[in-house]
């Protein structure tokens, strides 16, 4: 890639590799449901790594 072609993200070489259309953004809504449901699966993987820890204690 050259000095002058605009950066192309991850998901744009993958799509263009697999033969896929490229995938398109997020509208503001699903930004927020998919950081909510993000944010709830960190605190589900830190309640559980707690649990063992106290277990392993």
């Amino acid at each position: 890639m050259s000095d002058d072609e605009p950066q192309r993200r991850p998901s744009q070489i993958i799509a263009e590799m697999l033969g896929l259309p490229e995938p398109r953004r997020f509208t503001e809504e699903e930004e927020r449901a998919y950081q909510e449901a993000m944010d709830r699966a960190d605190a589900q993987v830190r309640a559980i790594i707690a649990r063992r820890q106290r277990r392993a204690a």
